[in-house]
């Protein structure tokens, strides 16, 4: 072997492990993107779920809102709450539960309010206003 083999073998010895280095720092940037990926998809999934249960609940309440708004005016009651299903039946193994709350507000002017509750997120509420039509 002649020194210029000699030369050149050791030139090339410290760039011959830099591959396995260059490999293994792909490998774990890679790793980190995957893995931000894939919380970020966790994320999606939970905060999806959650509104598809939100949008149920609005559903049960205004269908609910527009049966009270039916009824006759003068005969409206607060209702405790019941459990009901995502129809908004009532089912005593239902995952939602329905209140009605009855207020005046002046001599001829009630304040209606349906409060739907769900399992894993905020109550929602609608409100509306009902004439009684007595003049």
């Amino acid at each position: 072997m002649t020194t210029r083999q000699k030369y050149e073998l050791a030139v090339q010895r410290p760039a011959a492990g830099f591959g396995l280095i260059s490999v293994l720092v792909a490998i774990v940037l890679l790793s980190v993107g995957v893995l931000s990926i894939s919380g970020v998809l966790t994320q999606s999934v939970s905060m999806q779920t959650t509104m598809s249960v939100r949008t149920t609940a609005l559903n049960i309440a205004r269908g609910y809102i527009e049966d009270v708004k039916s009824r006759d005016p003068l005969t409206l009651v607060a209702e405790a709450a019941v459990r009901v299903n995502d129809r908004g039946e009532l089912d005593s193994g239902g995952v939602f539960t329905r209140e009605l709350t009855v207020t005046t507000i002046s001599l001829h002017l009630n304040e209606i309010t349906v409060i739907v509750t769900t399992p894993r997120s905020s109550p929602i509420s609608l409100l509306t206003w009902i004439y009684d039509g007595v003049y």
